[in-house]
Order: structure tokens, then C-alpha cells, then sequence
């Protein structure tokens, strides 16, 4: 199974004999204003509800995630993090063939390859293209669901390239998975960023869609996992009944619904991502030899032109001894050794980034 991810920065500190706290991760994408100071005041208020069990129906929590959405407290189900139902949807629906769109989060093979109820699970890809600038080619899709899949696992925007597919986009793959009986898990965990794109609402009615969301990127609660699931009712009581109990933490609940409130807080961040992505794109197409995608979250795929004699994973090191963590792609589905991803992150730490990048881009020009 592919365990790799990002934001190991504590076993790399530990490998190179490096502090973990002077290493500025550009691995995971979490919102660089940090928590909201409104959930941060709120936690250091009700730090004594650790002495108590926490509510493993999550009530507040669901009522502001309805509120939040414009939905019902019944078609919503909070976990530990979106993983959390990655793995439960593997369990529960007792998937047997499955196809995932690629590039595409390692977890949901993972969790196809672990869990007994799938033994013997078939996973074919769907590939995206980098000659294609890794749009998603719909029709293509539409057709290949004809081959009788129990699920399909679609991420939009897409991690790690950023891509989004539109909405009247998804709507078609929904009404074909409908048509073939296909169960869509459509991973809307950097959704937060392009909102009005969800398919949220459709969500809510159909029988086959189950979105996954967190609150761990756009919220920067990392630490303390919390994520839900989107579908309708009845597929939102068989999966609150397979649940493990006091999955999500009480101080995990409590900064999740005062996140949620704090309009002031998501308006910053929108504004914040959206400036510091252009000017990191803009940046970044100025040293020759780079090619960043036009990433609709708080993260930018980037590709080295192989005439740099120069993979990501020999970048990554590089930049390590620089004090900088990026995520090599190569152990995504499709993507090969010449891609990476980096945050988003305060104005400084971009700069130092790309002080440190040009730094290495020049010693590889003097080594052509």
C-alpha cells in the first residue's frame, strides 16, 4: 500500500538531523493564516471540556454544517477527517470494482486494499493527461463508467494538480453513475475555495452521490481532524450506524463550529489565496525550466522540464538542506518524476521558497 504523503516533516527533520521547527513545509496545504482567532479564543475558553466524553452525534457541530451549507442536519455525518469515510465507504458498501480518477489521493486505493469487505477488489485508473494539462475529458469518463463499476472516486479540485472540473461537468458524470448504478465519492476536500462549484445540493437528494469534505486545509485544523460526509438521508443513517463512537474530539467539535462562524475568517482567506497563488504562478513562470498549473486551491503543481537533468524527488532534497519541504509526486498514479507540489503560503515563506529554489536552479544550470 502507498503510505507516502505529505507533512512528514518530523521524520525528515529526524533523518537529516534537522530541526522540525525551522523547516517551512510547502508539502500540506494548510491555510497559512493559521486558525481562526475566533475558534482559537474559543478553545482556550472550553479547554475543560477534555475532561469530558465528547458528543459522539457531533449535534452542534452538524447544525452548523447544515447552516453553513443551506442543508439538513440529516444529510450531513461529521468524522475524524475525511479518511476517516474513505475508509468507512470501503467497509460499508463492500466495494467490489472501482474506478479512480487520477491523479488521485493514495487513501482510497489504500482503503480498497485493507479493508476485508473488499478482498479481491479490482481498481482500474482513469487517467488525466498531462498533454491534456490534466483537464478531466468527461466524455471519455462517461463512457468508460458503461463497464459496470460499483464506485467511482473523483477529487475536485483535484490533489495534487489543482485542477478544477465544473459543476455542469459533474452533474453529467452524476447522472451517468445514476443511470449505470455507480456509487460517485466525489472528494470536495479543497473545495472551500471554489464553493459555488459543490455539488452539494445534488448531494443531498441522490441516491448514489456521498461527498467527502474536511475542515483540516481551508480551516488549518490539521491537528485536530475533523471532516464530514454530504449525502442523503438514508445513506447518512447506514454509515452513522457502522460508526465508530467519539470518533471526533471535543475540542475538535468546538474549533470546528466557531471556524465555521467566523465570516471574517473564510473572506481573508479567499482573498489571501487568491492573490498569493497569482503571485507564486507569476513567480514562478519567471525561472526558466518551471512549469506551474493554474491550480484552483491552496496548493500549485509544478513541473520540471526534463532538459534541467533534475527530478523532483533530487529538488526535494536539495531544498530540504535549505529549510524547505515540498512534495515530490512521483508516488501518485500516472504523474511521473518531473512534477511537485507546494503550498501556498505567507508572502515571507514564498519568497525564501523561491530564494531557494533559484538557488538550486542555478547550480543545476552550472552542472548542464
Amino acid at each position: 500500500m502507498n503510505k507516502i504523503h505529505g507533512g512528514n516533516i518530523y521524520e525528515i527533520a529526524q533523518r537529516l538531523s534537522l530541526d522540525p521547527n525551522k523547516i517551512i513545509d510547502f508539502s500540506t496545504s494548510i491555510n497559512p493564516l493559521g486558525v481562526s482567532k475566533k475558534a482559537e479564543k474559543k478553545i482556550k475558553e472550553s479547554f475543560s471540556a477534555i475532561l469530558r466524553y465528547p458528543d459522539t452525534d457531533c449535534s452542534e457541530l452538524t447544525r452548523a454544517l447544515a447552516q453553513f451549507h443551506g442543508l439538513a442536519d440529516d444529510q450531513i455525518l461529521a468524522g475524524a477527517g475525511s479518511t476517516e469515510f474513505i475508509y468507512a465507504i470501503a467497509r460499508v458498501l463492500k466495494i467490489q470494482r472501482a474506478l479512480v480518477v487520477t491523479p488521485a489521493f493514495s487513501e482510497y486505493e489504500n482503503a480498497l486494499e485493507s479493508c476485508a469487505a473488499t478482498a479481491g477488489c479490482n481498481v482500474d485508473y482513469f487517467e488525466t493527461r498531462e498533454e491534456d494539462g490534466f483537464e478531466l475529458n468527461v466524455g471519455d469518463l462517461l463512457f468508460t463508467l458503461t463497464r459496470g463499476y460499483d464506485a467511482l472516486y473523483l477529487c475536485n479540485p483535484n490533489n495534487p494538480t489543482g485542477i478544477l472540473t465544473e459543476r455542469e461537468e459533474l452533474k453529467k458524470i452524476l447522472a451517468q453513475a445514476e443511470r449505470e448504478e455507480v456509487s460517485f465519492i466525489l472528494d470536495e476536500s479543497f473545495i472551500d475555495f471554489e464553493e459555488e462549484e459543490s455539488l452539494k445540493k445534488e448531494a443531498a437528494t441522490s441516491s448514489r452521490l456521498i461527498l467527502l469534505r474536511s475542515l483540516t486545509k481551508f480551516f488549518a485544523l490539521p491537528g485536530l481532524r475533523v471532516g464530514y460526509m454530504i449525502s442523503n438521508p438514508e445513506v447518512i443513517e447506514k454509515f452513522r450506524q457502522k460508526k465508530e463512537p467519539w470518533s471526533v474530539n471535543a475540542l475538535a467539535q468546538i474549533a470546528a463550529v466557531e471556524s465555521l462562524r467566523d465570516a471574517g475568517y473564510r473572506s481573508r482567506t479567499n482573498k489571501f489565496i487568491q492573490q498569493e497563488r497569482e503571485h507564486l504562478i507569476h513567480d514562478l513562470r519567471s525561472i526558466p525550466g518551471l512549469i506551474p498549473y493554474p491550480g484552483a486551491a491552496n496548493y500549485l503543481l509544478v513541473q520540471l522540464h526534463p532538459s534541467l537533468n533534475l527530478t523532483a524527488a533530487e529538488l526535494r532534497e536539495k531544498l530540504i538542506l535549505r529549510g524547505i519541504l515540498i512534495r515530490d509526486c512521483n508516488s501518485f498514479h500516472h504523474i511521473g518524476p518531473y512534477f511537485f507540489r507546494i503550498a501556498v503560503r505567507s508572502r515571507k515563506e514564498n519568497r525564501l521558497f523561491l530564494k531557494a529554489l533559484r538557488q538550486v536552479w542555478q547550480e543545476t544550470l552550472e552542472k548542464i
